[in-house]
């Protein structure tokens, strides 16, 4: 089995070097059942840089994957013209060249911003208090989802009907993305539990109309934008993929 093989995903961002709210969401993430952990860059901090080689081997240890944020690349400059002279810098700065600015699964994308092999992708927010920048995004990746982090702030954008709309997202809530049964409404798959109801988003499906699948097993028609919020904020999230369940939660209770 390969790490995108895992039905639970937990997802991390902006880390800023904060090593306890870190090791704290890892905590969190494995024991709610995420097979494979995301963190969505800035996981070093440019300004706390002395925190890179802890935080990297954090990483490492516990098998978490990454995306490269502003702040990695940063340090990793940094890193790179100090030239480490100690194995616990030589290993750091091996992991910051070594980790890609994207990564991406059947229509699964994660970056630390815009989904683009490009500077520009690690500065440049979605988030800007509107749906503009969102609107640009949709019409330029073909992702399904994207779950990046950078704005610090939690947020969600939908893509349905030919509109972008910025969704609420509250804490511990949990919103269906996507199903795993094409025909459903969002939300129909977990709401069948009980205790695990969830919202509908606007654009669920109606009147019995059935969506084509992707390959990953998600109902066309939809698309999303999910802001993971930072975890030296205390926010982590965690998404169930057979589901298509995503929950923020709160790393600090």
């Amino acid at each position: 089995m390969t790490d995108f093989d895992q039905r639970c995903i937990g997802l991390i961002a902006d880390s800023h070097g904060n090593l306890e709210a870190t090791e704290q969401a890892i905590r969190l993430l494995k024991g709610r059942g995420a097979g494979l952990i995301v963190h969505l860059g800035d996981f070093c901090d440019s300004v706390r840089h002395h925190q890179a080689a802890a935080m990297i081997a954090l990483l490492e240890d516990q098998g978490i994957l990454a995306v490269k944020g502003n702040n990695d690349f940063l340090v990793e400059n940094m890193l790179a013209d100090r030239r480490p002279e100690t194995p616990d810098g030589e290993r750091a700065l091996a992991f910051l060249k070594a980790v890609p600015i994207t990564r991406a699964v059947d229509g699964l994308r994660f970056a630390h911003s815009l989904p683009f092999d490009s500077l520009r992708s690690f500065y440049m927010p979605i988030d800007t208090g509107n749906t503009r920048r969102a609107e640009q995004l949709f019409a330029e990746a073909d992702f399904q989802i994207l779950f990046c982090g950078h704005s610090h702030l939690p947020a969600l954008f939908l893509e349905a009907g030919g509109r972008v709309t910025r969704e609420s997202m509250a804490a511990g809530e949990k919103i269906v993305l996507a199903t795993s049964r094409c025909g459903e409404s969002p939300g129909e798959a977990v709401r069948s539990g009980g205790a695990d109801a969830v919202p509908d988003l606007p654009g669920a499906a109606a009147g019995g109309e059935r969506k084509s699948a992707d390959r990953g097993g998600h109902c066309a028609g939809q698309r999303f934008i999910v802001v993971v919020g930072a975890a030296e904020d205390g926010e982590c999230a965690f998404y169930d993929r057979a589901t298509g369940a995503y929950e923020r939660l709160r790393i600090f209770t």
